[in-house]
């Protein structure tokens, strides 16, 4: 689905507010937005499956995982995780109804608001979060 650089801050804002560190701020992104196979370590871990840290790369740390686990348990969709099966739908999921659970969790604006700070911020510029 396509973002405007206000969601985009949004969402990650969200992933940098609780901690979360690059290296899985930017799978989750991609996972949330897109709905692109976040791969066998965060699938599992998404999944709420203990097994997933055998498959985590050596340099994931402890607490990085906290931090990410931390986001994911104050404002992951529920729909996104929690089980292999809720991560399958997500991932088959239309980018409308991803949007809409996305929107209903307040991590993207919704396409009204997205107009709207478009329209007025045309003259400003912000500064881009994620890129």
């Amino acid at each position: 689905m396509e973002l405007t650089k206000y969601s985009q801050n949004r969402l990650m804002g969200s992933l940098t507010h609780w901690r979360v560190c690059k290296d899985f701020a930017h799978p989750m992104y991609n996972y949330l937005v897109d709905g692109f196979e976040p791969g066998g370590f965060f699938s599992g871990w998404y999944a709420n499956d203990a097994t997933a840290i055998l498959r985590s790369h050596s340099a994931n740390t402890v607490e990085s995982l906290k931090d990410l686990t931390r986001w994911m348990l104050n404002c992951m969709p529920a729909e996104a995780w929690g089980s292999h099966e809720n991560v399958r739908k997500w991932l088959r999921m239309p980018d409308s109804e991803r949007r809409a659970i996305l929107e209903k969790y307040t991590l993207i604006y919704t396409e009204k608001e997205e107009v709207e700070l478009v329209l007025r911020n045309a003259h400003t510029e912000e500064p881009f979060f994620w890129g």
